[in-house]
């Protein structure tokens, strides 16, 4: 039996500034090419199963577009009789369960099946004369919930596969966490061998666990932590051997350089390496971070950041993120703390090539001043 396994899709993400010749932000556009070409890709080799592991979209409410989007290319699955079950992830379930879910335009597809009400439940299907459960648990409202429904899973012995498909941060090995408010998290003792594979989503990284569980990955790049990873899906081949493939699709280029050390170099040494950083990375088109590291405070001032900007004019999106000299520790307590928060806002500013940064400066510290007074109050 063969499966593709892809999660974290994210369709309706949008990003930085530019936009089409459509005027249709040109990153939410990266993301729906991203999740068409796996779908390109299922269609060609024709799988006998597709699991989706969650984060179809990127929000509880999608955009028309993201909608659009992603019943177009499961339509195309479901009349090509490829049976596609998708569970949904923290970004896209909604916090009251009155609120409603996105993934009950799914429910009247053939050959489509949505988990999204927050309960453990199974999928059986029987595929070129095989039988296959697949056990799946969406996003929860609460990670008691979500450990009850983990708790409650039972291997069918009867069926000739079980599958897992699940979104969340495994815990044990090491933390796959995101560092999202919603996250919930699979201890690594659910990971059971009595699954013949075990579907991950949430982690936007291709990890592989154990030899039966596995991250997909994202299909785009979202954050700089996954600069320079492959993007794509996982191909599965289920027999009396697990067999595996990565299968890489192409996506734009996100390069987070490595930091440049700034602790005893002038300005003019900053700029002139940081135009050969620029100039060896080749810019056009492409999603650019230069972390100017360990950058005392009397440096950074001096710097002209617009001229660093105009060299990376071409690339899609191109940042500068200066990371001051560490200091002396200073006094722990309340006031330090928001003082490192106005520092960072300032530093943050610095950068910046905005108009309006005057203002936003001093609306900034403003608010930041009126939350430390409010702290202060009994």
């Amino acid at each position: 039996m063969k499966i593709v396994h892809l999660a974290d899709t994210h369709l309706g993400y949008s990003a930085y500034r530019k936009v089409n010749e459509q005027g249709v932000n040109q990153r939410e556009m990266d993301v729906y090419d991203a999740f068409t070409r796996c779908i390109d890709y299922a269609l060609r080799t024709k799988p006998d199963l597709i699991l989706h592991a969650g984060d179809l979209f990127d929000s509880v409410r999608p955009t028309n577009r993201a909608i659009t989007v992603a019943v177009q290319q499961i339509l195309r699955l479901s009349k090509e009789k490829i049976p596609f079950v998708v569970i949904s992830g923290n970004h896209e379930t909604p916090k009251l369960r009155e609120t409603g879910n996105i993934f009950t335009i799914f429910e009247h597809l053939d050959n489509v099946y949505p988990i999204h009400h927050n309960r453990y439940e199974t999928v059986d299907l029987e595929i070129k004369e095989e039988t296959v459960c697949i056990h799946a648990i969406p996003q929860c409202q609460s990670p008691d919930e979500f450990d009850k429904n983990l708790n409650d899973i039972s291997v069918n012995k009867k069926m000739d596969y079980n599958l897992l498909l699940v979104h969340g941060a495994v815990k044990g090995i090491k933390e796959f966490k995101m560092n999202e408010f919603n996250e919930v998290f699979i201890p690594v003792k659910n990971l059971s061998q009595d699954f013949d594979y075990i579907a991950l989503g949430h982690y936007h990284q291709y990890t592989k666990l154990q030899e039966n569980a596995f991250y997909a990955g994202s299909t785009e790049h979202l954050t700089f932590t996954e600069a320079g990873a492959q993007k794509g899906c996982l191909e599965i081949q289920l027999g009396q051997k697990l067999k595996h493939r990565f299968v890489p699709q192409q996506t734009r280029a996100m390069i987070d350089a490595p930091p440049l050390d700034c602790s005893s170099l002038r300005i003019d040494q900053i700029l002139q390496q940081a135009k050969e950083i620029i100039q060896t990375i080749e810019p056009k088109d492409k999603i650019i971070r230069i972390r100017l590291e360990n950058i005392p405070a009397h440096i950074q001032r001096g710097i002209d950041y617009h001229q660093i900007h105009e060299l990376g004019k071409t690339a899609l999106h191109f940042e500068i993120k200066p990371i001051p000299l560490k200091t002396d520790k200073t006094t722990m307590g309340e006031s330090s703390s928001m003082k490192s928060l106005a520092d960072e806002f300032e530093t943050f500013l610095i950068s910046q090539t905005y108009q309006e940064k005057p203002l936003l400066r001093k609306l900034g510290l403003q608010y930041i001043q009126k939350a430390e007074e409010q702290e202060k109050k009994p």
